[in-house]
């Protein structure tokens, strides 16, 4: 479209589907209610993720993420604001109910923070087999980004969606640890197509692991520590790769 910037575009594709998906969950029928929620949810999740691949060469995908100030701002303010409209509009629910939960604080954190130690044992194999190019320069885009697509968009946006909403649902469905193996099989099912099929899958075997510790983290802890350390290690890999 002349005068809009072709990544803007990416918003006309979510912003039609956005309010469709909303209106049908909140319309499902109650008896299915969880099952169809996952599905339907899940769907949504993965086509705002895969659409994301068609603008490729102008906003990069991970692990490289190109310094598009304005559109990654963008989808901060839209992931964030998605997160809190469908907690309390559509789901109704309140934010302690989907595991924002005060007390333990010192715990909660420190197990957040505690969590990375697997997941940066991983690093040496994801620079090696990945082929990944570590970068030095850390630039005030990259803080930027770090904070909007790590922290926010990764730590509240999807562990609200993931391990708050769609691991809440599971739990009405199935016993305790099998929704944290299958919560952890979707999340990494909408991240296919994003993330490269390199170094004999390195980057999907990090991240089933960094999404079954999420999800374990979400069931003993509560959200914060999920945010700690889902924000975290994006945070990182956005500053240094």
């Amino acid at each position: 479209m002349e005068g809009l910037s072709p990544n803007l575009t990416y918003f006309l594709f979510i912003l039609i589907v956005t309010p469709i998906i909303m209106l049908l969950i909140r319309k499902l029928n109650a008896r299915a209610k969880d099952l169809a929620v996952i599905i339907v949810l899940s769907l949504f999740l993965f086509y705002v993720r895969i659409m994301l691949v068609f603008y490729q060469d102008t906003i990069g995908i991970m692990p490289y993420i190109l310094p598009d100030i304005t559109f990654y701002t963008i989808l901060t303010i839209f992931g964030v604001s998605f997160s809190i409209f469908y907690v309390l509009k559509i789901e109704k629910r309140a934010f302690a109910e989907i595991g924002f939960t005060r007390g333990h604080t010192i715990r909660n954190i420190g197990m957040g923070f505690l969590s990375f130690l697997p997941l940066i044992a991983f690093f040496p194999a994801i620079i090696i087999l990945g082929n990944i190019e570590i970068s030095t320069a850390i630039t005030w885009e990259k803080v930027v980004l770090g904070i909007g697509f790590g922290l926010l968009l990764g730590g509240i946006y999807e562990e609200v969606m993931f391990r708050g909403i769609i691991q809440n649902h599971f739990m009405q469905l199935t016993r305790k640890n099998t929704a944290i193996l299958l919560t952890a099989g979707v999340f990494v099912a909408t991240h296919i197509g994003y993330l490269p099929f390199a170094g004999f899958g390195i980057f999907y075997v990090f991240l089933t692991v960094m999404a079954l510790l999420l999800s374990y983290l979400r069931l003993k802890y509560n959200q914060i520590s999920c945010v700690i350390l889902h924000g975290g290690i994006v945070f990182i890999l956005v500053l240094f790769v």
